[in-house]
């Protein structure tokens, strides 16, 4: 990770002999301040990487990025600050994954295995991350509304994809409602848990668990069968 000057230029003469001035403009301070916030996340993500979800230290990300902890706080006034703007990238960064899987198979079902295959192949691929994002980790830390958004996102894409299935007759009705969708959330999230707890070390594509998501879906499937009576109740 490379160090990056926050407050580059100092007053003096420029090549030509006249006045440099001591900020740099307006556009070119803000790319630097975001420049600075991105390599100041990246730290703290290699930081929790390393250490776990709950163990960012704000000190060791400032030596990280070649600067003193005082100077950190011009940019992030506080640790559960840090933790807030990692989860709105990572949620951020889910919500890609998500909208690219959806849009290259067919609404409905494809688009709800897909959803849920990129969401395994993204807490395996970045693990750290997925306990902040998907888990309670951190005591006390509760994300922003604006952090937040993202996944709001996510679940708007879920819901629709749900109610294609069911259009289309590829679902029974019931897999829509509040216990059928907390089912297809929970078999994912438990097919990730026991991939990053159990054999984090190998791939999406090579782990013991991870493989077991395309099953639990075809379980899903089975039990929420269109076939059903119409008023048949999980």
């Amino acid at each position: 990770m490379g160090s990056f000057n926050p407050h580059p230029g100092s007053a003096g003469l420029d090549a030509d002999g006249g006045p440099r001035h001591a900020s740099p403009p307006a556009g070119r301070r803000e790319r630097l301040r975001l420049q600075a916030i991105d390599e100041i996340l990246d730290a703290a993500l290699d930081v929790v990487t390393e250490q776990g979800a709950a163990a960012l230290n704000l000190s060791e990300v400032a030596r990280r990025v070649g600067l003193r902890q005082s100077s950190l706080y011009q940019y992030f006034d506080s640790r559960l600050a840090v933790y807030n703007a990692l989860f709105e990238r990572g949620m951020e960064q889910h919500l890609d994954v998500v909208r690219t899987a959806v849009a290259a198979v067919p609404e409905g079902w494809a688009a709800l295995r897909a959803i849920a295959a990129a969401t395994v192949r993204f807490s395996v691929d970045h693990p750290a991350l997925s306990q902040l994002l998907f888990l309670p980790a951190v005591p006390g830390f509760e994300p922003s509304a604006r952090a937040y958004r993202p996944s709001l996102a996510v679940q708007e894409l879920t819901t629709r994809a749900f109610a294609a299935a069911v259009d289309r007759h590829e679902l029974h009705p019931a897999a829509a409602s509040e216990r059928g969708v907390g089912l297809f959330i929970a078999l994912g999230a438990g097919v990730g848990s026991l991939q990053l707890g159990n054999d984090q070390h190998a791939g999406f594509d090579e782990g013991r668990y991870a493989r077991l998501v395309e099953p639990a879906l075809d379980m899903f499937a089975a039990y929420f069968s269109p076939d059903k009576p119409a008023g048949w109740v999980p």
